[in-house]
Parts: C-alpha cells; sequence; structure tokens
C-alpha cells in the first residue's frame, strides 16, 4: 500500500473523495458560510472608502467590465485600470479592509501566495530593468481592488483584486462562490540574493508538474509531449478564455494509480488557492469529468533549468503553467525564474454557468 505523508485539507478532500468518502456531506458544500462572511467584509471596505473612491471600487455588476483583467504593470502602453483603488491610495484603515475581502475567499495557502506575489514586486522594482524607471507603477502598492454589484442584495455581485502577476477574481450567485479566473504570476520564481535569498514562490507548481512528467512512461510520455517548443505567454490568457477549443495530451485515464496521487495532488494546488468550501465545489465538478475527459499535455523540456509548459484541460478545468520569457536578454529566451499561471472554470469563468441559471429561474427576472 503507497503511504503518504499527511496531506493538506485540500489534498485531504481528494484522497476523500478517492476512496469513495462522500465529500458533499461536509459542512457548507457550495461555500454559503464564504459568500456570507465576504459579502459583510465587502460592505466593511466599501463603508471605509470617501465618496471618490467609493466611485472606483464599487462598481455596477456589468459584464464587460467584471471581465477585463490583466497582469501586466499599470502603465498606458500595457493596461489601464479604470476601476478599484490602489492599495497605495488607501489609509491603513481601508487596507486592513481591504486585506479581510481578499483573505476571506482564499485558503491560507492562496493568501500567503498572493501577499508573497505583491512582496516580490517590491523585489523586483530593485532590479536593474526597473530602478532608473522610478515612476513606474510597480511593487507592493499597486494593486487594485473593485467590487462589482451590491454584497448586500440577493442579486449577483463580485470582486476582482488586480495588479503586477496576481489577477484574482470572484463572483457570488446565490451565495455560491466562483474562483475563476485566477492569474498568478512570480518573477523572481526563487529570490538568488538579498536579505530574501531563497524565498521560492509558486514553486510547488513547478515541482508538482516536473514530478508527474517525469513519472510517464515512454508511452504516455510520447501522448504527453505536444510540442517541443514552448509558448510565449499563456494562451487562457486575458480575453482569451475560449482559445483551448481542443483537447490534446495525454488522458488522465491511462495513468496509474500513483500518477494519479501525483496528478490530483498538482489540481489541488491551484484549486486549493481558493477557500476550502470553494475549493471542494469546483474539484467535485473536475472529478464528474471523468478521468478519460482530463487531459495532461506538456511542452519543452523536463529539467529544473528548462524553458516548460504545461496544462491540465477538462470539461471544467483548464491550468496552465509557462516559464515567462527573460526581458533582459536579447531574443528573449524562457526564464524558467519567471513563471506565469492561470486557473479557469471553461462553462464558469466570472460565473457565467451560475448567473445562467440564476437567470434563467430566479422569479425576480422572470416577472421581467
Amino acid at each position: 500500500m503507497l503511504k503518504l505523508r499527511t496531506p493538506g485539507m485540500g489534498g485531504l478532500l481528494v484522497l476523500m473523495a478517492t476512496a469513495g468518502i462522500n465529500t458533499a456531506a461536509l459542512a457548507d458544500p457550495h461555500g454559503t458560510e464564504v459568500a456570507r462572511n465576504c459579502a459583510a467584509r465587502a460592505q466593511v471596505f466599501l463603508q471605509s472608502l470617501d465618496g471618490e473612491q467609493q466611485k472606483l471600487a464599487g462598481q455596477a455588476f456589468d459584464e464587460a467590465k467584471r471581465r477585463l483583467w490583466s497582469y501586466a504593470p499599470n502603465v498606458p502602453q500595457l493596461t489601464q485600470r479604470l476601476e478599484g483603488v490602489a492599495l497605495k491610495d488607501m489609509s491603513e484603515q481601508q487596507r486592513l479592509a481591504a486585506h479581510g475581502l481578499l483573505a476571506c475567499g482564499l485558503s491560507s495557502q492562496g493568501y500567503q501566495k498572493s501577499t508573497s506575489i505583491m512582496w516580490l514586486d517590491d523585489i523586483l522594482a530593485q532590479t536593474d530593468l526597473y530602478r532608473p524607471m522610478k515612476d513606474l507603477p510597480i511593487g507592493s502598492p499597486f494593486y487594485w481592488l473593485a467590487v462589482f454589484g451590491d454584497p448586500d442584495d440577493d442579486e449577483p455581485w463580485g470582486w476582482q483584486y488586480e495588479g503586477h502577476h496576481l489577477v484574482l477574481n470572484f463572483t457570488v450567485v446565490d451565495n455560491e462562490v466562483i474562483f475563476a479566473p485566477a492569474f498568478m504570476g512570480a518573477d523572481p520564481a526563487q529570490v538568488p540574493d538579498g536579505e530574501r535569498a531563497g524565498w521560492r514562490i509558486l514553486g510547488a507548481e513547478m515541482d508538482k508538474g516536473l514530478t508527474l512528467v517525469r513519472s510517464l512512461s515512454e508511452e504516455q510520455h510520447k501522448h504527453a509531449v505536444i510540442a517541443d517548443e514552448i509558448p510565449e505567454r499563456i494562451i487562457t490568457g486575458q480575453g482569451k478564455g475560449d482559445a483551448l477549443k481542443d483537447y490534446a495530451g495525454l488522458p488522465v485515464s491511462d495513468l496509474d494509480a500513483e500518477q494519479l496521487l501525483l496528478f490530483w495532488s498538482l489540481v489541488d494546488e491551484y484549486a486549493g488557492n481558493a477557500a476550502d468550501p470553494v475549493a471542494r465545489e469546483h474539484l467535485d465538478a473536475i472529478r464528474a469529468d471523468g478521468t478519460e475527459d482530463i487531459y495532461f499535455a506538456w511542452m519543452g523540456g523536463t529539467s529544473a533549468s528548462s524553458g516548460k509548459y504545461y496544462r491540465i484541460h477538462s470539461p471544467s478545468l483548464i491550468i496552465e503553467f509557462v516559464t515567462a520569457r527573460d526581458r533582459q536578454a536579447p531574443g528573449r529566451p524562457p526564464n524558467p525564474n519567471h513563471v506565469h499561471t492561470v486557473f479557469r472554470y471553461p462553462g464558469n469563468d466570472f460565473g457565467t454557468g451560475l448567473l445562467r441559471r440564476h437567470y434563467e429561474t430566479s422569479p425576480h427576472h422572470q416577472e421581467k
């Protein structure tokens, strides 16, 4: 019998489901308490703002605005954030309220990753590339929080936290919470020097992907590796949620029992960034797809220092990981110390599926 170290809560849920234990019977299966808690924290945040800040942070539940996001720094040639209030423009009390809302939809793992990505930007701001450009809006103060819709109403609402290398989208519909799309990046992925030398953010995403691909047999590897060269960036980036229409790679049903544990641990590394009931609900949807309809694909090398890309794709999940390009090198080769990831929920990004159900079944909307 395979012996495992004690898993975290998200990993435990995966193992429980694998063993046939009904995770839906656990408390708060749809994230209702998370939704209520976040609604209360959103109200605290909005009420802490002055009139002008409220105009920026309190947005209507507009589909087009909600779906705008970018992980680039907020400069006109890259992106121009028109919604939300930046941390730099908040008082200490407002920042406390903002972090309260940020943390409530995340697990402790997801919150620590998110705040660490922000702190990495402080390190990045001191690199040779950015140091001469003192006015470039990069660093931990340059992250924006916006609330869409009324958290105190029965209608759908949501919030977005957005800045360089971090975009988190939450949608609440009938007290169910969707955490997608979520973008996380890290540069440097491992801090090479200075007082924070050794810091490694998103390291498990890389290590678990490498462990899985290296576990494959020659025949499995042949199906999983779909290209030698990696794409320049994630394929389903901002505005491109529907870019992957076809499945490619190795069906997860072709993995053996030990490889399946590696696979689910990798999935949980992403889904487990959400608050536990939200992560559990999404994991149940992914498992319901069936392993024959979940695909694992790889591009590039399989050494720690090589450029690499992988994705997991099913009707209910898209995960992408890529080593981004080196901005400072001629020809911009892949930089294994600069990584981008995205976590998506096809058909339910930004709560699309839940919203469709809400508008079709809600008596209030049927009367219109």
